[in-house]
């Protein structure tokens, strides 16, 4: 989303928001700031500044506040106290974290919208430079010109030359095939309209950008392109996020929420962590001391509240009680540990899934993936990777009966107890969850079980107050997938169906640890590596269809490790599918030896060097394309776009392959 300066000045201002022409370097000002459900506390006394090329990274539990902050600093939710301050000419841009689904315009349509005022300024330029053609003279020609000279250089600094380069470079990383470029927005799926938006919101070039959760959904290749742009981004951004590699590489600064308050960091995701871990331990001593001497202290006034020193007793209590309110050092809070598991008491047979001749897509026009006849046996853990878009979720789906095949059939064993967690919790067909519906209910009605325990089973997962009660749709990314998983956690499973289970959830160990003691089968889609190296025993990779050709799925027998050194050997092969299963314990979890790491590390080193190259000779290139658009140069500007394409491109491919070695 954005907005002229004038919409958004008469809009901030009804919120008691104010304006002013700079704030010391800063964009956004915020202080005081209170953030209320009900009567639940959710954020109080945030003061802040947003400087000018500030990237900050905004970290903390789920239901923490964050989503709601950048909803208030982006001037989205009149209801929260205190006041924020936005410099003059601000422009905002807001990636929510489950965009809408109810958008028509066509795919292209919605991403030149992005464009609007750059082409109203083209058109500006089209009618200055008739005018200019029709032999006008004396005064009105140099008003002509002036004008023409003006536009012209709001036109070229807000990169109204690159309109079309830019558009293409962002089609390509946010992997939307071509054949939906004139399909409805509406009618894609979750992932690609967050990417779609996401896009839209980059090509708008705000100045000041509030992204969440806005790699949930990015691949190999998009991950690191948002990497390198946001890197690179003239203002500031602030930016939800629980990808570690990207808080390593994006913020400058990290503001952690948590326990109602903000605390500011420098530097980035490691850097934040060592401050953390250095402000808590000086907090505990400091607390300890403060501790020890309120114990002497009330002894005193314990030994001499009634004696002769009486008044000295009570004196000593008055300036305690205000020392503490004044000054007092809080105990350091354990971060909260979340454990939970999936229950799995009812022994599936030996073969839980069979397809035959199975081809998954949305109805009879739309397929997209054909899968080989296989065989998926008790206990395997398979990891489903693969490009976005290539059909890893629509598998899924039709798996668990939420869509139809297109082609053939599939079998589920004998005892087969399924249980889903969906990429997208809320839908707006309830086919996962009725966004009217509170979390109490959800789990009383399907549960059966006495409030009491319905409250207690929701507070082992971090819901709890008034949370429990209100309307799903309005809990945030990371609460929802709490719930989800304290619904499949009554539930009495033994196949477990996981959509990207960890895009909105911070307890990413907790997670793994329940999974790998679960009895069950397990068939799981992550772009978390992490995730899959230490889980999968087996691995579904898909591959995208070229040019209206249908996805297609191999099946690789063995550790993720063993299937990424397969790839890198150019050995992928399918092996039979009557190759036995390693049980879970059996994931080789080898840390590679010593000349492994310096072979690593020699390769980052040698990757960002070209990339460093790559991105001087972009720098260059865009120097002579500002040359040639100042004097009109048609063909020069083509054969700039087309040289800046290329060097993007190889700067991509670099990116991806650092972004692989950042991650294993």
């Amino acid at each position: 989303m954005r907005c002229a300066w004038k919409q958004w000045q008469t809009h901030l201002l009804a919120l008691g928001h104010t304006t002013t022409p700079g704030i010391n370097m800063s964009v956004v000002v915020g202080r005081s700031l209170e953030k209320r459900y009900g009567d639940d506390l959710v954020f109080t006394g945030l003061d802040f500044a947003i400087g000018q090329g500030d990237r900050i990274g905004l970290v903390g539990p789920n239901g923490s506040g964050k989503s709601s902050l950048l909803r208030a600093i982006g001037g989205l939710d009149d209801y929260f106290d205190g006041q924020l301050t936005y410099s003059r000419e601000l422009t905002i841009g807001y990636l929510a974290q489950e965009p809408p689904g109810t958008i028509r315009l066509p795919v292209l349509d919605f991403l030149r919208s992005a464009f609007r005022e750059l082409e109203e300024l083209g058109r500006q330029l089209e009618n200055l430079t008739t005018e200019l053609g029709t032999g006008v003279e004396g005064s009105r020609h140099e008003e002509l010109l002036e004008g023409y000279a003006r536009v012209q250089a709001a036109f070229e600094t807000r990169g109204g030359y690159t309109m079309d380069s830019r558009l293409e470079e962002t089609l390509a990383n946010l992997r939307i095939p071509e054949s939906s470029w004139q399909s409805p927005v509406s009618d894609l799926s979750g992932g690609q309209r967050t990417r779609l938006h996401l896009g839209h919101v980059l090509l708008e070039q705000p100045r000041l950008l509030l992204l969440d959760e806005p790699t949930n959904y990015l691949d190999e290749t998009s991950l690191p392109w948002l990497i390198r742009t946001l890197k690179n981004w003239s203002g500031s951004v602030v930016v939800v996020s629980h990808s570690h590699a990207f808080l390593e590489q994006v913020p400058t600064r990290i503001w952690e929420l948590d326990r109602h308050g903000l605390t500011q960091y420098k530097g980035n995701h490691a850097a934040y962590r060592q401050q953390r871990a250095a402000r808590r331990e000086r907090q505990a001593k400091e607390y300890a001391a403060q501790q020890a001497f309120v114990a002497k202290t009330e002894e005193f006034i314990r030994r001499n509240k009634a004696g002769v020193l009486a008044r000295q007793a009570r004196g000593r209590e008055t300036r305690l009680a205000r020392h503490l309110e004044r000054h007092g050092v809080e105990r350091v809070h354990a971060d909260p540990a979340l454990r939970f598991s999936f229950p799995s008491r009812v022994r599936s047979g030996d073969i839980v899934l069979r397809t035959y001749g199975l081809v998954v897509g949305y109805g009879f026009g739309k397929p997209i993936l054909r899968v080989p006849d296989l065989e998926l046996r008790r206990q395997a853990r398979v990891a489903v990777v693969g490009p976005n878009g290539a059909g890893k979720s629509t598998l899924l789906r039709t798996l668990v009966g939420h869509l139809e095949s297109v082609e053939g059939e599939f079998e589920m064993g004998a005892s087969i107890r399924p249980g889903y967690f969906a990429q997208h919790h809320v839908r707006d067909d309830f086919s996962v969850l009725d966004p009217a519906q509170a979390p109490f209910d959800l789990i009383k009605d399907q549960m059966r079980l006495k409030d009491q325990d319905v409250r207690d089973h929701l507070g082992a997962f971090q819901l709890s107050g008034e949370d429990v009660f209100r309307p799903l749709g309005t809990l945030s990314g990371g609460q929802k997938s709490r719930l989800m998983f304290a619904h499949l956690a009554l539930q009495d499973t033994n196949l477990l169906v996981l959509d990207e289970p960890l895009s909105h959830f911070d307890s990413h160990d907790a997670l793994l640890t329940s999974l790998q003691g679960y009895g069950g089968t397990i068939l799981v889609v992550s772009h978390d590596q992490r995730l899959v190296s230490n889980l999968a025993t087996q691995v579904w990779h898909i591959t995208p269809g070229q040019e209206g050709q249908l996805s297609t799925l191999e099946v690789f027998h063995g550790s993720w490790s063993a299937w990424r050194n397969k790839r890198a050997n150019g050995r992928r092969r399918v092996l039979p599918d009557t190759t036995p299963v390693p049980r879970v314990q059996d994931v080789d979890t080898t840390a590679p030896n010593q000349s492994a790491k310096r072979q690593r590390v020699e390769t980052e080193r040698s990757l960002e060097r070209e990339i460093d190259l790559l991105d001087q000779k972009m720098e260059a290139v865009l120097e002579r394309l500002n040359a040639a658009s100042a004097v009109g140069d048609g063909e020069a500007i083509r054969k700039l776009q087309k040289a800046h394409r290329f060097l993007q491109d190889e700067s991509d491919g670099k990116w991806a392959a650092l972004a692989e070695l950042y991650e294993a």
